[in-house]
């Protein structure tokens, strides 16, 4: 076998083998700089001959050069360069023979440009990045999307030299690891202030693809949408005082015409009063829930229900309705906001005398409370039409009501105070049979009290 020439090749022999088995070839010399180029296509003559300036990224080039100057084997890595008009990939093989570093590629406008093609497509930011963390390229909303983060136009090298700008791409750095490990893919999300970005990465043979959702205009959107709710809550809650306050006044009003009829208003002096201090004491209830505080206190079951019975027996008299009640008596304690839960029974008392509006029979209003293991029930029961089975789950709706002068907030409050108090606020209605409230709440013992 005749052995080949160890001297230098003649150049247009080593010309023609570069023509045949690559698009172009570069030599760097010992000092790693520019030696040789050739090429068949010339308009990329003076792109290839100056590497580190336009072969990008430019530190994974570095890194490339680098590697093939240490280690002395062939080392393999995909590269853009720029043209005036278009981004042109190009895979490059680099070996170092006799000192001197031999580059030879090809373009590859298959794999990495259908994978650019298809996330030009997409209508969402999207970044390709090799395992080592170089942004091969990205798509001009990834471009957009770094102008809104306020950063600089020109997209970073790697992620390492985009963490000095933004801290998104420490969010990149891990998502990269956790691919490059699992090769599953990951979603994590940014959030700082007023940018919300949910971040999927992907597994793409070699490479990885990081796309991104941003969130920031829906979470503005709920921002708006929470201040709506707390607009329509104050709404409610003045609603909710309107309401309240007609309850007391009506009571004074009642106890005016009784002393009027019975010429002694020395009688009802107290309750009118302590009417008026209830209604100041509403106020505060309310005031106190815009605040998140309510004032509790321990008080036992049967004082809280008897100091109410002249109220519901003077106002069921004025309307004409029967009121019973029967009290069971409790060794053990309700920690409660007592004007709260008495607006509540006042509530439900009013209802049910207005039900009778028409109705001339069976008009009767019972109260009664028992207790079931460690929980006092409060019992109200009228014989009015009862509730349609079709309104039943439209009455807890705030603001509905099928009164002409209902304010529709009664039922809704009444579960609220309810709720707030770990209770219960339970509507049980038969059409043509009457309706039955029924309050819970939970019972305390002498301990928990002195404690």
């Amino acid at each position: 076998m005749k052995k080949v020439n160890e001297g230098s090749l003649n150049k247009e022999i080593y010309q023609a083998i570069i023509h045949l088995s690559s698009d172009f070839s570069l030599i760097l010399n010992e000092t790693l700089e520019t030696e040789d180029v050739v090429l068949q296509d010339s308009s990329l003559l003076k792109l290839i001959s100056e590497p580190y300036q336009n072969f990008f990224p430019r530190g994974k080039f570095e890194e490339f050069i680098f590697t093939i100057d240490k280690e002395e084997k062939p080392v393999k890595e995909i590269f853009s360069l720029f043209t005036s008009d278009q981004e042109i990939f190009v895979e490059c093989k680099g070996l170092k023979i006799k000192g001197k570093i031999i580059i030879v590629g090809n373009k590859r406008s298959s794999l990495v440009k259908r994978r650019i093609d298809l996330m030009e497509k997409v209508p969402i930011p999207a970044l390709l990045l090799d395992d080592k963390g170089y942004i091969v390229t990205c798509n001009s909303h990834y471009k957009k999307l770094h102008t809104q983060l306020g950063l600089p136009v020109k997209i970073c090298p790697s992620v390492e030299a985009g963490k000095e700008l933004h801290p998104v791409y420490y969010i990149y750095e891990r998502m990269l690891k956790e691919l490059v490990n699992t090769k599953r893919d990951v979603t994590k999300e940014y959030r700082r202030e007023e940018v919300r970005l949910v971040i999927q990465g992907v597994v793409d043979g070699d490479h990885y693809i990081i796309m991104l959702k941003d969130e920031s205009f829906q979470k503005r959107f709920e921002q708006l949408l929470t201040y709506q709710q707390q607009m329509q809550a104050v709404s409610q809650i003045a609603a909710g005082v309107a309401h309240e306050l007609r309850n007391p006044l009506s009571v004074i009003k009642g106890f005016i015409q009784l002393s009027k009829l019975s010429n002694s208003l020395t009688t009802y002096y107290d309750t009118i009063y302590s009417e008026i201090n209830r209604m100041n004491q509403i106020i505060e209830d309310f005031l106190s829930i815009s605040r998140k505080k309510i004032d509790k206190r321990y008080v036992q079951p049967e004082d809280l229900i008897e100091s109410m019975l002249m109220i519901f027996r003077s106002e069921c008299t004025l309307h004409d309705v029967e009121f019973t009640y029967h009290i069971q008596e409790s060794s053990h304690y309700l920690y409660v906001n007592e004007q709260m839960i008495k607006q509540v029974l006042i509530n439900v008392m009013r209802n049910a005398i207005e039900a009778y509006e028409g109705q001339t029979k069976n008009r009767s209003f019972l109260l009664t409370t028992f207790i079931i293991k460690e929980s006092y029930f409060i019992q109200l029961k009228d014989e009015g039409p009862g509730i349609p089975a079709d309104l039943i789950d439209k009455i807890n709706e705030p603001f509905f009501t099928t009164k002409d002068k209902g304010t529709g907030i009664g039922i809704p409050l009444g579960k609220q105070i309810l709720e707030e108090h770990k209770g219960e606020f339970i509507i049980n209605s038969e059409p043509g049979k009457g309706t039955v409230i029924t309050l819970q709440l939970p019972l305390f013992s002498y301990k928990d009290n002195q404690e």
